[in-house]
């Protein structure tokens, strides 16, 4: 409830026109008509020009998702950003509660202690993660980046279970796992890529018996989903890869990406010291009361633009998370605390923690896609803390305390003073409500 007034701004604000958020609706009607373009006017700045037809590189789920919604309800044509985002909150936010609750039930915490910290965890997840900052705004980029990271997080909920569902539970398991890993793919491939390797390695740990139909289970829907994936790809720019920025509208992307590449193992010391540091936020004496802003980047010569929107880095939002996720990356390398499967899939999920830091772009949204690796590494720490985590209880507590403080008023420092796609209606209200009558600040810093 806390999370849907957030969203739509006390429920005052459901039917909004987000930045560039008619595009999804422009793709999907595109979609009924056979083809892969997508109206100029709706895409503009962030448009692929191919053979003269502007095309979208942004995942094609939310766009799937809009086919249903325009036919009950046309009115809301270029307005369910805000629906579309809270619904993908809450499957984020009920696959993190029940992967959690499955976990701490194999430790030996008594239920008390679970309870207290899973609902500790629970609410650090909702206010004390980049979710908040997702919700708050819903616009074209980052609708698709929560709903691959609700997706993810049900995948990795669906894989647990599968590891000790037995007959028609564990077809069920396998199928849960499938839809959900074909729809991060669907709705930004970084979270989707690792659960194409975590599908097999989760299919050789099956009993032999079996087998046939659990291959159908895991495979059918996931493999689908790539088949989709990778014509629609190719439909779109003439590649396989998901996107091409060969042609991209804005030339500064367009000639970094073409001279250094949009990835590059040479960026990961830059990136993780960008989204790893202490930097806390500036404090200021009007509410929010903690500043957030842009800063330079770590080495500005190797990104497409000379500053990090990483206005809070993972320690200051997520510093639970992170606490709890060092002692789990610590078990994946000791015998009786995790096993192979464990191993393989913390792999792969670290190949998509890599690729984000590989980016050439730092920016506080991307920072989601370090998040499945840490919540995976953190529910191995859950499930085998011991001492450690008995001892560590109430210091979780407080992490999870002094994140929701921090993440929380950054935020909203960031939503109403810095981030240039958060409607001008929605930025008023929440000044209002903090008792702000500041004068609006313009792109160029000035009032």
């Amino acid at each position: 409830m806390l999370l849907a007034a957030f969203t739509t701004t006390g429920g005052r604000q459901v039917f909004v026109k987000e930045v560039l958020g008619s595009a999804y609706d422009s793709q999907a009607e595109h979609f009924l008509r056979g083809n892969v373009d997508v109206d100029g006017e709706a895409i503009r700045h962030e448009a692929i020009v191919v053979d003269g037809k502007a095309r979208m590189y942004f995942g094609p789920f939310p766009a799937l998702l809009r086919i249903p919604l325009n036919y009950i309800y046309p009115a809301g044509r270029g307005s369910w950003s805000r629906l579309s985002g809270l619904c993908a909150g809450v499957i984020a936010l009920v696959s993190f509660a029940a992967l959690v609750a499955d976990t701490l039930s194999l430790s030996s915490l008594s239920a008390r202690a679970r309870s207290w910290l899973g609902s500790a965890c629970v609410t650090g997840f909702a206010l004390g993660s980049p979710l908040l900052l997702l919700l708050g705004n819903l616009s074209v980029y980052n609708e698709a980046i929560v709903w691959g990271l609700a997706w993810a997080l049900a995948a990795l909920f669906f894989a647990n279970r599968a590891r000790t569902a037995t007959g028609y539970r564990l077809t069920g398991s396998l199928l849960g796992f499938s839809f959900c890993a074909a729809g991060a793919l669907l709705s930004r491939a970084t979270f989707g890529l690792p659960f194409l390797l975590i599908a097999p390695v989760l299919f050789l740990q099956l009993p032999a018996k079996g087998r046939i139909s659990w291959l159908t289970a895991i495979f059918l829907p996931l493999g689908a989903a790539l088949a989709f994936y990778l014509l629609l790809s190719y439909a779109r720019f003439g590649t396989w890869s998901g996107t091409s920025y060969t042609n991209y509208i804005n030339p500064v992307h367009r000639e970094f990406a073409k001279n250094y590449g949009v990835f590059s193992l040479s960026r990961v010391p830059y990136g993780f010291a960008d989204y790893f540091s202490l930097r806390f936020p500036e404090l200021q004496h009007d509410a929010p009361f903690l500043k957030a802003e842009r800063h330079a980047s770590p080495n500005p010569s190797a990104y497409s633009l000379p500053f990090s929107e990483t206005y809070l880095s993972v320690p200051w939002c997520s510093g639970w998370l992170l606490f709890g996720a060092i002692f789990g990356v610590s078990a994946l390398f000791r015998r009786g605390r995790s096993d192979w499967l464990d191993r393989a899939i913390a792999a792969a999920l670290f190949g998509q923690f890599i690729c984000i830091l590989c980016f050439f772009a730092l920016a506080q949204r991307y920072a989601a896609d370090l998040y499945p690796f840490l919540i995976f590494c953190f529910c191995i720490f859950l499930r085998g803390g011991g001492r450690v985590l008995f001892r560590n209880c109430y210091l979780m507590s407080g992490l999870v305390a002094l994140s929701i403080v921090v993440n929380s008023l950054a935020t909203i420092s960031w939503l109403i003073d810095i981030d240039q796609n958060v409607p001008a209606q929605t930025r008023a209200s929440w000044k209002a409500f903090l008792g702000r009558t500041d004068e609006p600040t313009l792109r160029d810093g000035s009032r």
